[in-house]
């Protein structure tokens, strides 16, 4: 089996855990990991992926090989396990544009070699490094620099998983470029192995499968990594409000007075993220129905667990000769695909598609 070789459009938090995640596989490839949803994706394994590249703007990152880079001040997650075979993969300067935008710019000091770094540079090291699949894990409201990513894969050839809220797999024109080229475009906005949407979703589909009316909901979350400290920016978390939208439409939330977003940075918390999430609906006879719920996790390792199916079915699809959004099949990684599906028929359309 041929490995899937993959790129990393930002070394924060979650890049940080999805590295462990597969050195974790790759110290042991047989062993069935906790947390890892198909031991397989297409016939891949997590231990088939090899991280070849990043691509940030923080000069306590650009420059290192990856396993340093992940000991920058910026990274809060838990270091789990050293990483192996991938700890010399390059962290190379990437265009900065909008990404340090809002309250990054405070915390994070930007490398000297990403104001000049164009977009040409990005495509050119995609294609010296035999990039798969680019993993755009970037902060949140960074448009600009989303879409060079975007761009510059395109480019390249190389397929791309979304797991910021930017709408790119749901853009129709730039959805056609990349089926246009024969390239895989999956997105939007990663939606965690175990987290507030997952939680949420599944939740309102079990008070609908069950015929209750819906009258009420919100989901309320807070963190303390960057992640949370660049949402707190109320012009950076538009899209993610937006993207959290779309995630409630496709599980029945329609006419109901709803809401679901980040509401808070608390330093202090670090990499764990708690979500506050309640639901009131109406039953038999008139009979009122209300579900409160918290959810606590660690954020990062939360988003690595879905990475890991993502890129290996990025990976599939382009074997399989497949292009574009590859809609059914991705809707359960997903919080904003381009065609929205409840949680039950996600799940088994992604098992369709990779067994």
């Amino acid at each position: 089996m041929k490995s899937v070789r993959v790129a990393l459009a930002g070394a924060g938090n979650c890049a940080w855990s999805f590295s462990q995640f597969v050195a974790q596989a790759q110290a042991d490839p047989e062993t069935r990991l906790p947390g890892l949803m198909c031991h397989t994706v297409g016939g891949y394994r997590l231990s088939d992926v090899r991280i070849v590249a990043a691509f940030d703007v923080d000069a306590a990152k650009v420059g290192l090989p990856l396993a340093e880079a992940f000991t920058a001040p910026a990274i809060c997650a838990t270091d789990f396990t050293p990483l192996g075979v991938d700890r010399n993969a390059p962290v190379l300067a990437a265009p900065v544009l909008d990404g340090l935008a809002g309250p990054l710019g405070a915390v994070v000091e930007l490398a000297e070699s990403a104001r000049d770094t164009t977009q040409e540079d990005v495509s050119k090291a995609l294609a010296e490094h035999e990039v798969d699949v680019l993993v755009i894990v970037l902060p949140t409201g960074a448009s600009q620099a989303i879409r060079m990513f975007a761009n510059a894969a395109l480019a390249a050839g190389v397929a791309v998983v979304n797991a910021t809220p930017e709408e790119l797999a749901r853009d129709v024109d730039l959805r056609r470029r990349f089926a246009d080229a024969g390239l895989v475009l999956l997105g939007d906005d990663l939606r965690s192995h175990v987290g507030a949407t997952s939680l949420h979703t599944t939740l309102i589909e079990l008070l609908l499968s069950r015929g209750l009316v819906l009258a009420s909901t919100y989901q309320l979350n807070v963190g303390g990594n960057t992640d949370f400290l660049n949402l707190a920016d109320a012009g950076r978390s538009a899209s993610k409000f937006a993207s959290k939208a779309n995630a409630l439409r496709a599980a029945g939330v329609t006419d109901v007075d709803g809401v679901a977003g980040p509401t808070g940075f608390i330093g202090h918390l670090a990499d764990t993220k708690v979500c506050f999430a309640n639901i009131k609906a109406t039953s038999v006879l008139g009979s009122e129905v209300e579900i409160d719920v918290k959810l606590t996790v660690e954020d990062s390792p939360n988003a690595a667990g879905v990475i890991a199916n993502a890129v290996r079915l990025g990976k599939t699809a382009t074997d399989r000769g497949l292009s574009g959004a590859v809609e059914d099949a991705a809707a359960i990684l997903f919080k904003s695909p381009p065609r929205g599906l409840p949680e039950s028929e996600a799940r088994a359309a992604f098992l369709d598609f990779v067994s």
